[in-house]
């Protein structure tokens, strides 16, 4: 989380899993952070008995938990119970619910398909790539036959036009990280061809770059019209992704795993490649809940 977190009442022995994104909450105040910075992500369903006697039991805030059941059993309505959340200790200023409250009215006020983006862009940044790229295909559905075109063929920039960009990038991004490449670089093409975001375009050539040699990406980003300072940068960039890649531990892992491979000790190589395929089966299986 992105700033430090004293945390003052008593520390859950279980914590209390969002199962939409996998995050392990364990005490009041890491509960309020995530609640003020991923309400589009909590669910009526979210908030349930469970919650509620997790919040009793397990951090012996009985009051709470006895008012959060009460405002159920009344309206149900997701701000009260969330409000009700932050409000019970002094993690937030009143100030800051007031800002919170503001946030939730102006949310509401939103398109759908604005809510469902805000939606897919939080699974993006908790790497639920799979639930991301459906709501971002959903939206691209409903989008595409609003657009407004010259009688040449080409997207007349609006409104709509600069949303969809945006929701093409991210859905690039979550091809991307998926491994679907050739899904990622014609998203990010559209993207690019609707906005003309620089970033659109970087993520194309990234993309290309994960497949082919240096000549033939230097070839595409030429052929694109940029020049050779360009190209430069870019290779500049993928060696420092490089270089983030050997740090993880699955990288790490795989290099012992061909190690073994090639001084012919298959036990070892086979082991390790067990771990590695289980490892990255957990995690899709977990993208596909």
């Amino acid at each position: 989380m992105a700033k430090i977190i004293v945390c003052t009442p008593k520390t859950a022995e279980t914590p209390y899993i969002f199962l939409n994104t996998k995050v392990e909450i364990y005490t009041y105040e890491e509960l309020c952070f995530y609640i003020y910075n991923n309400t589009v992500l909590i669910s009526r369903n979210a908030l349930s008995d469970k919650l509620f006697l997790w919040i009793r039991d397990e951090l012996g805030m009985t009051a709470l938990a006895d008012r959060l059941m009460g405002l159920m059993n009344k309206s149900g309505f997701v701000q009260d119970l969330l409000v009700e959340i932050l409000s019970a200790g002094d993690y937030y200023s009143p100030e800051e619910i007031k800002a919170y409250v503001e946030d939730w009215q102006h949310y509401k006020k939103l398109s759908p398909r604005q809510r469902e983006k805000l939606k897919a862009d939080g699974y993006l940044k908790y790497r639920r790539y799979i639930r991301a790229a459906t709501i971002y295909d959903d939206i691209i559905e409903n989008t595409e036959p609003l657009l407004e075109k010259r009688e040449d063929g080409s997207v007349i920039e609006t409104e709509e036009s600069v949303f969809l960009g945006k929701v093409y990038h991210n859905r690039a991004v979550a091809a991307a990280n998926n491994m679907d490449l050739f899904d990622a670089k014609q998203y990010f093409r559209k993207s690019y061809e609707l906005i003309q975001d620089p970033r659109s375009m970087k993520g194309y050539f990234f993309a290309v770059s994960a497949n082919c040699d240096i000549t033939t990406l230097r070839e595409e980003i030429l052929k694109l019209g940029y020049d050779e300072d360009y190209f430069e940068e870019i290779m500049s960039e993928i060696g420092d992704a490089k270089d983030d890649v050997r740090e993880m531990t699955i990288y790490g892992m795989l290099q012992r795993a061909i190690y073994n491979k090639m001084n012919k000790d298959m036990t070892d190589y086979d082991k390790r490649m067990d771990i590695i395929l289980a490892q990255l089966k957990d995690e899709f299986r977990e993208q596909a809940l």
